[in-house]
Parts: C-alpha cells; structure tokens; sequence
C-alpha cells in the first residue's frame, strides 16, 4: 500500500488533480488508476465485504430488479435466483469502498444473477445445450436481445 502512495504521489509532483489534468491527461488518467487500487486495497484491509445482512437491506430492491427486468416470459425462478445471489455473496468476498456503493454492487449482482437464472430455465425448457450457438437460433437472438436491453 505504500508504494502505491509512493507512486501517487511521485506522479502528481505537489500538484492538484485538476491541475496534473491540464498539463498532462496520461499521468492524470495514471494517478486516478492508482488512486483506484489504493482504495480496493484499503477497503479489502478494512474487511469492507458485501455481507448477507446487505442483502437482506435491500432484498425488495433485489426482488423488483429480478421480477421486473430479468424475468424473461417468465422463466425466471425467483428462489433460485436469490440463493444464487447470496452464494455469491460469500463465496466472491465482493469488496465496497463507500456504504454508498454497496446499492450498486448488490442491483448489478442481482441483474446478473436474475439473467442467467433466466436463461438457464430457457435452455432447459427448450432443449438447448450451452455449446449451442446464438447465431439462428432465434429464442437465443431474443433472449440475448433482451439482455442486451436489461443490462443497458
């Protein structure tokens, strides 16, 4: 960790950020990546880790998202879903810098959880195997589509 403030600092020269902006975007760019890992390592110091307790705080917002952007025609099984979320949750030890950022991080985990139950059930109920590739194969088209559309 120290290092990294080492480097930051050797990079930034007693200037700002706004200044380090102006004169050159590369080391600017460079400072904020730096600046960036600093912080996932003082968090990850910290034992800042997304927990169950989170979700159980935002468990309606992590239902609404499931049900009403991930279920496509239905196939979404709900239970399922979660507890695949909440296996990701402890298995992953998902990192948050602020408490503020934890909303993010669970809404996204919840999508992508929600979307792959989904397609999961659609491949199973349709016959389609994995390896099956989506060029023509038209309820796969949709389903990537609908994705597409939900994680925009």
């Amino acid at each position: 960790m120290e290092t990294l403030k080492t480097k930051i600092e050797g990079l930034k020269k007693g200037r700002t950020l706004a200044q380090l902006k102006i004169e050159n975007a590369k080391t600017y760019y460079k400072v904020q990546s730096l600046s960036a890992k600093l912080s996932q390592q003082k968090a990850v110091e910290k034992r800042q880790f997304v927990t169950k307790n989170d979700l159980v705080e935002y468990k309606g917002l992590i239902i609404w998202l499931m049900k009403n952007k991930c279920n496509y025609r239905g196939y979404l099984n709900l239970k399922e879903a979660m507890t695949d979320l909440l296996k990701d949750i402890e298995t992953r030890k998902v990192v948050y810098i602020t408490r503020r950022g934890i909303k993010g991080i669970i809404s996204r985990m919840a999508i992508e959880c929600g979307l792959h139950n989904s397609e999961d059930n659609l491949r199973r109920a349709n016959g389609i195997e994995w390896t099956t590739n989506t060029n023509g194969n038209s309820v796969l088209e949709d389903f990537s589509s609908f994705r597409i559309n939900t994680l925009m």
